[in-house]
């Protein structure tokens, strides 16, 4: 009998068990309620190891941070309460993809990120969203889609040859909100009618850019928590990238780009993954960036100093701080997932919350780093500052599972809607709350962990889990 693609491969118990091995810490929020667990995924203290290459790597990302805030609308003050917030409270949201916040995979993991929030009675909400995705995820889903009132909403009202091939960071074409109800085309329902009116008019560049924009938009209009918020997204991480590319004291430019001795090890400790019980949780899908052309991404392999593209665009950048620089600005590379957590996360020392797969991929990336780093006797300091750091990565998407539409449930409630669902699911178990945890019992990664578990060959113990 053939396997439903949504049926479980692993039962919950066996999961949580298997989560409790390798995060011990998490088995006293077990029966706790989620409030509690919010506020301890929130609670983190700023870094005072004196490491200079993790200092530096602070500064421009407080910098970054700031000018992003800025260019989005927020006044000068706002923008070094964002500075302060990362700095003396580093925790980033990493979980949701770049989706309208009303999108449930967003909506729920912004709803617990503001529990830890309330919790420590902060004002300022900083979330990573990747936008190296593509329009269409699977079936109706992904940033392109939307539903409302059981209805799937064409966001950008795309043909599917406009979706299918592209990631919404490209910049090749005009977007705005079409809001196109595909299962019951004519006149706009109310929902809908009231949804169009609350997000931006106008023409962007690209999706992600319209996504950004609407997000702020629904943010201040349903957020009663006076809590700013400010969504990074990997162009955003580029610019950062290229900010540690134009600084000389960066640790990596002088580590990662211009010793290529460095770059190489750590891609090598990653391709050893494969030969063991974590296989498939990381890997080298490009070294370091992806090669871009009109929103369309492909891999870009080191070959001595240059980044080259195996495919018929031929794509060669060569592998120094000048022209990765000139590269990113102009958005023929984007930083891959790898570098964007070693410039937001592994070298500032900033706490990175996210779903199912970042639970084990996140700490194998940090173990590949520290091996890399152990060649070298000028990154003794670094080594130090990451073997102390405290939960640096964190489950903290997808913790609430609900089948209920988020736009439908704000729109219930004449006001007050998010301190409401606050209250109400705030005071839930985990247990209770993450629901059927269908993202890890239906993930065929976690089944073979579970199985490899179970066999003695994976634990807390394992020398890849040295840097959880």
């Amino acid at each position: 009998m053939e396997t439903s693609p949504n049926s479980d491969l692993v039962s919950k118990g066996e999961v949580l068990a298997l989560i409790f091995e390798l995060f011990p810490w998490l088995r006293q929020f077990e029966q706790a309620t989620l409030n509690d667990y919010a506020k301890a995924a929130f609670s983190v203290g700023s870094d005072r190891s004196g490491c200079v290459a993790r200092s530096q790597a602070m500064s421009l990302l407080r910098s970054r941070v700031a000018a992003v805030a800025q260019r989005q609308g927020y006044s000068a003050e706002a923008a070094s309460r964002f500075q302060t917030e990362i700095e003396v409270a580093p925790v980033l949201q990493c979980g949701p993809h770049l989706h309208l916040l009303i999108e449930p995979d967003a909506f729920y993991t912004h709803l617990f990120s503001l529990m830890g929030l309330r919790a420590h009675g902060r004002t300022s909400y900083i979330s990573y969203a990747c936008s190296t995705v593509k329009f269409v995820e699977r079936g109706r889903k992904g940033p392109a889609w939307l539903h409302v009132d059981g209805d799937a909403v064409n966001v950008f009202g795309l043909s599917r040859s406009k979706m299918i091939p592209y990631s919404i960071l490209g910049r090749n074409g005009c977007y705005r909100f079409h809001l196109q109800n595909v299962d019951r085309p004519g006149d706009d329902s109310e929902a809908i009618s009231y949804l169009r009116d609350l997000l931006p008019l106008g023409e962007f560049q690209s999706a992600a850019e319209a996504l950004k924009a609407a997000n702020l938009c629904l943010w201040k209009r349903y957020s009663e928590s006076q809590v700013d918020f400010l969504q990074l997204d990997d162009s955003d991480v580029a610019d950062l990238v290229a900010d540690h590319l134009s600084d000389g004291r960066s640790w990596l430019r002088a580590s990662l780009i211009e010793d290529r001795a460095f770059a190489m090890r750590l891609i090598h400790f990653i391709d050893q993954l494969a030969d063991t019980a974590w296989r498939g949780w990381l890997k080298n899908s490009t070294h370091f960036f992806w090669g871009c052309i009109e929103g369309r991404l492909f891999p870009l392999w080191l070959d001595g100093r240059v980044l080259r593209s195996k495919e018929t665009d031929d794509v060669c950048v060569e592998l120094s701080p000048p022209s990765l620089v000139e590269a990113l600005r102009t958005g023929r590379i984007v930083p891959n997932l790898l570098l964007m957590f070693i410039v937001t996360s592994i070298l500032p020392g900033v706490r990175v919350l996210g779903g199912s797969r970042h639970t084990i991929y996140y700490p194998l990336m940090r173990w590949a780093f520290c091996e890399a780093l152990r060649n070298n006797h000028r990154d003794t300091q670094l080594l130090n500052a990451l073997s102390k750091d405290e939960r640096p990565g964190v489950w903290g998407h997808r913790i609430i599972s609900s089948p209920c539409e988020p736009f439908s449930l704000l729109n219930a409630f004449s006001r007050g809607g998010i301190e409401t669902l606050l209250g109400q699911f705030g005071k839930m178990s985990i247990i209770d709350a993450c629901g059927p945890l269908s993202s890890f019992t239906q993930d065929p990664l976690w089944a073979e962990l579970a199985v490899a578990y179970s066999s003695g060959r994976v634990g807390r113990q394992s020398s890849q889990w040295a840097f959880r």
